[in-house]
């Protein structure tokens, strides 16, 4: 039986209450299954937690592998019993039940959940095709995931998504053709590349997004901040309704950036030698209302400007899909803010030289 380890969740960095951070520890709150760090904020007098959601007798990494689970087309039967042999605990499928109509606006593909199982007991679908993986030795360790059954439920069932069909055929392809010794060999990352796009033009927008509630939710999880992307990645990939694949290897070379400069009059100025190539990983890939989202989870988006590296994303994956640069956006987040804007924007075309024609 295995036991349920202490709740070592990350450290606050304000007051739930009055968002001050002056506030220290003060003990703990022992529960039925954990224990939680209790904090007080000298400023306002209160204790406070850092979990989002209150009131439950079981711990929220249990509940939150229980909705991964369903999502993974598990019953409640199936999922108590997963939870009774993982961690020691005893759960009726009813609690279950429960968990996925409080948490269902954590966890919008639940909708397509019903739409494609029909598909699955008529047999047009493989459950062990749902989802594929694959480990990539790219310097560092990188999981990437692909989500077919949501891709082709956003293709197919969503004319907006139709043009961008071609992300798919990318998607399948990096399963069976990614140059890994490329990856390997680079020494260039797009990730290092700073303030080398002009940003007078751009139009950066903050918003509410429900990438930021679903980081809130999935973080309350989270003991170890290394953790933080993978448990972010899997709880949208298999909950959110629009997210295709997480960590996407992606690549430009000289030849690259000479095709958006030279043919496509784009305004790139940034040069690599003929032997170089810029890499990186992408993430969260998502399809919505027509668009290819590109994300980064920055756990202190506000503080940071990652516009570089995801253009530089935006016009790699532009080549490599053959889909034009307006086909994409680009966003950066964390469980307060998030940030987006159109690489198009970064990149605009010049305007071509000559005499203007007078009637």
């Amino acid at each position: 039986m295995k036991k349920i380890p202490l709740a070592q969740l990350k450290s606050v960095s304000q007051c739930p209450y009055c968002q001050g951070t002056d506030f220290v520890k003060t003990g703990w709150r022992i529960k039925k299954h954990e224990k939680i760090q209790v904090f007080f904020c000298n400023r306002c007098q209160k204790k406070f937690t850092p979990l989002v959601t209150k009131g439950r007798t079981y711990p929220i990494s249990v509940i939150l592998k229980a909705l991964i689970w369903f999502n993974q087309f598990l019953e409640p039967g199936a999922i108590a019993e997963k939870i009774r042999r993982e961690y020691g605990l005893k759960v009726v499928p009813e609690t279950i039940v429960s968990w996925l109509k409080d948490y269902e606006r954590f966890t919008p593909f639940s909708r397509m959940r019903q739409y494609l199982k029909i598909k699955l007991d008529n047999g047009e679908m493989d459950l062990k095709e749902m989802v594929a993986e694959q480990r990539l030795f790219h310097q560092q360790i990188y999981d990437f995931k692909y989500h077919r059954f949501k891709t082709n439920c956003l293709l197919e069932e969503d004319f907006k998504n139709y043009k961008q069909k071609a992300i798919k055929d990318f998607l399948e392809l990096i399963m069976a053709e990614c140059p890994h010794q490329v990856f390997r060999e680079s020494n260039v990352r797009a990730s290092e590349f700073k303030n080398i796009f002009n940003l007078d033009q751009v139009r950066i927008t903050r918003k509410e997004n429900r990438a930021n509630e679903m980081a809130r939710f999935v973080m309350q999880a989270v003991a170890n901040n290394k953790e933080r992307h993978q448990a972010m990645q899997r709880f949208a990939l298999f909950c959110d309704s629009t997210t295709l694949a997480c960590e996407v290897p992606v690549l430009l070379d000289k030849d690259d950036l000479d095709h958006f400069r030279l043919m496509l009059n784009f305004n790139v100025p940034l040069e690599i030698k003929r032997d170089e190539v810029i890499t990186g990983h992408i993430d969260i890939i998502q399809l919505r209302n027509g668009l290819v989202h590109i994300m980064d989870f920055k756990p202190s988006a506000a503080k940071t400007k990652p516009v570089d590296q995801l253009t530089l994303y935006a016009l790699a994956l532009s080549r490599l899909t053959s889909l034009r640069l307006h086909s994409f956006k680009c966003a950066w987040f964390d469980d307060k803010d998030y940030f987006e804007f159109f690489p198009l924007h970064v990149v605009y075309k010049l305007k071509k030289k000559g005499k203007r024609l007078k009637f």
